[in-house]
This record gives C-alpha cells, structure tokens and sequence, in this order.
C-alpha cells in the first residue's frame, strides 16, 4: 500500500510539474520565478492553524513532519502524522485553509522518535529569517522535522537563479548547512 501511495504522488507530481513548466515558459521570465517563490509576510495560515486543521481531520496522531510548498499551483502545507498504527498526510491550503488533499493509511510500525511538538521548535518565521541572512533570496519551500533525533528547518531560498538549501537547527537557531544548489 505504501507503495502505491508512494507512486501515485511521484506521478502526480512529475505530471503537476510538466503542466506548470509548459505553461510558464509562455510568460516572462520574471515572473516564472515570482510565481515559484514567496515572501514571509505573504504567507497568510500559521502553521499551528495548519497543524490544528490536520489533527481535527486525523485526530489521536502526533505531528511527523510539516512543510510549506507550491502544490497544484497554489501555496500550501503539508501535515505528516502518526499515532495507531497509522501515517496521514493532510494538505491545507494557505489562502484559505481548506483540505486539499488527506490521505491515511496503516502502519506495521511506529517510529515514535519521529513525532515531536510544533512548540518545541524555533518560529518559523525566525527560521526562514536567520536563513536569508545566509542567503538572500525568497522561500521557495520550507519544512520541519527530525533529522537524526534533532529538529530541523530545511529551506529553499531562491534568488533569480540561484538556489540554496539551508538547514537551521530548530530549537537554537544555529545554521547547520547551507548548500548552493545548481
């Protein structure tokens, strides 16, 4: 099941993917890269409001993972969590906070070293400040989760062309990796 959870979103994103490039390569250049990036002050859900919306929907599930990213063309962010025997993904909607997509499946096991907090880390407006400070450039995408027992922000920022991913450690703000991406 797994598996076919697995490949139906890695279709589903290859097929997004070639759509949105198609029809952005018809407009200016400019404005390609405005339409995959974005301001911290036009992110417009909080993601305690997002991670509120997904536990209403999977209630009894601690939080794995969250990340905001461009999906089907509009801002969102994705919920990961576990608890039961089962993973579900919700994805909510940044404009509005409606549910775009859930999805729950069962689980043999449980990796409970995974599940954390949001109050445990950093703001992740305070993430994404101390990583432009590294690089100046707009969010294209940023997450939250555990990394080898610790909790960490991955960013990518962009700027016209150039691309860095950047990890802070997110209970001390630390700057961990930043990494040109070509």
């Amino acid at each position: 099941l797994s598996a076919i959870l697995l490949s139906s979103l890695l279709l589903a994103s290859c097929g997004n993917g070639s759509s949105d490039s198609d029809s952005k390569s018809e407009n200016k250049k400019d404005t390609t890269s405005d339409n995959q990036v974005i301001s911290i002050n036009k992110i417009k859900t909080s993601p305690d409001d997002a991670i509120k919306k997904a536990q209403e929907t999977y209630n009894n599930q601690d939080l794995k993972g969250i990340s905001y990213e461009k999906s089907n063309g509009e801002w969102a962010y994705k919920i990961e969590q576990q608890g039961d025997n089962k993973e579900s993904e919700v994805i909510i909607s940044d404009k509005n906070k409606k549910i775009l997509n859930k999805e729950q499946e069962n689980e043999n096991s449980i990796n409970n070293d995974e599940a954390f907090k949001y109050n445990e880390a950093n703001d992740y407006k305070d993430a994404i400040k101390k990583g432009q400070k590294e690089f100046d450039g707009k969010i294209k995408e940023w997450s939250l989760s555990k990394d080898d027992g610790k909790l960490v922000y991955d960013l990518d920022l962009k700027n016209d062309k150039e691309k860095h991913e950047i990890t802070i450690d997110a209970k001390n703000g630390k700057v961990l990796n930043n990494e040109q991406d070509n």
